[in-house]
């Protein structure tokens, strides 16, 4: 095997029989990635460093000094999570001087289980879209058309391990985050129950609704990362037999592109002929708490998280000063609303969604998933292929155009409101060779069910590799 080939859990294997070096797999990335610029997954990455500590892994893994389960492993970050070396830039102007000193306690949990800092990969600035087309930073190709979005606003993630520039990368996910570029990039891609990975030395949009996750090249690599951040025995893998699957044809796949839902079905039929059940359930009551919900949570907290950001971490700037000095519009034009009291959403709207919609939408869920007896929802993670960079505002669905942003989130972001664990599964790619996610979202809390079942599902789901030669 080649380095670009090892998934976490393969490297490790290889590592500890003796037949791959720590340097060999860190140098052999490394000259992959210098090889293919036009990615552009990276908006630093010190090599260097990454060499030295990895060479350290060798000389403490000879003196049997292991320092963890992920000793030697090269794992990258999206660049809104501090990362002790790097800026964290949040993707935004006005933040490319913080240098955090020290650690995201996700980042820190998997460095001290031996991990090796891989560098931060480019997003969303300040995570607030969905396709990760960043005018300060230059945007993310997705590996299988660089033509295309890699998704957002994790879009650096899902670009460097779709590309195999790195086996793993710590994303974030308030509403798709990770799981739209695991599926745009033919990865897969695990949002944990929220409160499951620590948030704190994170940029932040939603303390409600935000959660670090991990996008990966196996469900086995998902589950080592889970079991190192939350410090828990690693997940056994449990049966596909007898799980009952939701179809929730309302919202979920009423306008698919045909291609897009003829893999995700395909996908279905494998997981039936393991002995998984379709049950047809109405979602329709999820809707209204929903759309009551989602946004005024986000938006209202969106300033109030950023500001406490700020002055924790002691960046001289205001709130308003990161919103004026956005490189996008659309982005900027967000930010000013919130602190113009004629466009935010008002204190009475966000304390109704949180104390009234919020737990209606949680009870709704909850009743869905016990009145049908399913154990998990499946549906597309996203109703359509990774668009064109193109800069448009629509995107063309079966024939229809629907907003960009919205139409990209609009499969991840009801149960992501929800705080639902979920994954994204590479399960295809369309007759134009571009990857397709299969969405399961779990109860609150189940994630160890979702895990269990990824682990014994995933080798009939491996993550195609594009076609960029090296």
């Amino acid at each position: 095997m080649t380095p670009k080939e090892f998934t976490l859990t393969e490297a490790s294997a290889a590592m500890a029989q003796g037949t791959l070096s720590a340097e060999e797999l860190v140098a052999g990335l490394l000259k992959r990635l210098d090889s293919l610029p036009a990615i552009n997954a990276f908006v630093s990455l010190d090599a260097e460093t990454v060499l030295r500590d990895a060479r350290q892994a060798d000389v403490d893994r000879a003196a049997g000094r292991i320092r963890g389960p992920l000793h030697g492993l090269p794992i990258a970050f999206k660049d809104n999570i501090n990362v002790k070396g790097y800026p964290t830039t949040g993707g935004t102007p006005s933040l490319r001087a913080y240098r955090p000193t020290d650690n995201a306690p996700v980042a820190a949990r998997l460095l001290e289980a031996g991990a090796i800092a891989f560098g931060k990969n480019g997003m969303h600035e300040l995570a607030y879209g969905a396709t990760s087309d960043n005018i300060a930073f230059g945007a993310p190709r997705n590996p299988f058309d660089q033509r295309r979005s890699a998704g957002g606003s994790s879009g650096g993630s899902g670009a460097a391990v779709g590309a195999r520039f790195v086996p793993a990368s710590i994303g974030t996910d308030t509403g798709g985050s990770v799981r739209i570029p695991a599926a745009f990039c033919g990865t897969w891609g695990y949002r944990p129950t929220t409160g499951r990975w620590p948030t704190a030395g994170i940029v932040p949009i939603s303390t409600t609704r935000d959660t670090p996750g991990p996008v990966a090249l196996s469900a086995a690599d998902i589950v080592l990362l889970n079991s190192v951040v939350t410090r828990a025995p690693a997940v056994k893998a449990s049966t596909a037999k007898g799980v009952r699957l939701g179809i929730p044809r309302k919202h979920f796949w009423e306008v698919v592109d045909p291609g897009v839902a003829a893999v995700c079905m395909q996908a279905l039929d494998k997981l039936v002929c393991e002995g998984a059940e379709l049950v047809e359930v109405d979602a329709g009551g999820l809707l209204d708490p929903y759309a009551l919900s989602s946004m005024p949570i986000s938006i209202y907290e969106g300033k109030v998280a950023l500001s406490a950001f700020l002055a924790d971490h002691g960046i001289p700037l205001t709130s308003a000063e990161v919103a004026e000095q956005a490189a996008g519009h659309d982005v900027r034009e967000l930010l000013l609303a919130q602190l113009d009291p004629a466009t935010a959403v008002s204190s009475e709207a966000y304390h109704a969604a949180i104390a009234i919609h919020l737990p209606a939408l949680k009870a709704a869920y909850a009743d869905l998933f016990v009145s049908n007896g399913i154990d998990a929802l499946a549906f597309p993670v996203c109703r359509v292929p990774a668009p064109l960079l193109d800069q448009s505002d629509t995107v063309e669905i079966d024939g229809k155009l629907f907003p960009t942003f919205t139409a990209l989130i609009h499969n991840t972001d009801i149960g992501s409101t929800a705080s639902l664990p979920g994954i994204s599964i590479p399960v295809g790619c369309t007759p134009q060779g571009l990857p397709v996610g299969l969405g399961l979202d779990y109860p609150f809390g189940r994630d160890i069910d979702l895990l269990a079942l990824s682990l014994a599902i995933g080798d009939l789901f491996p993550a195609p590799s594009p076609n960029l030669g090296g």
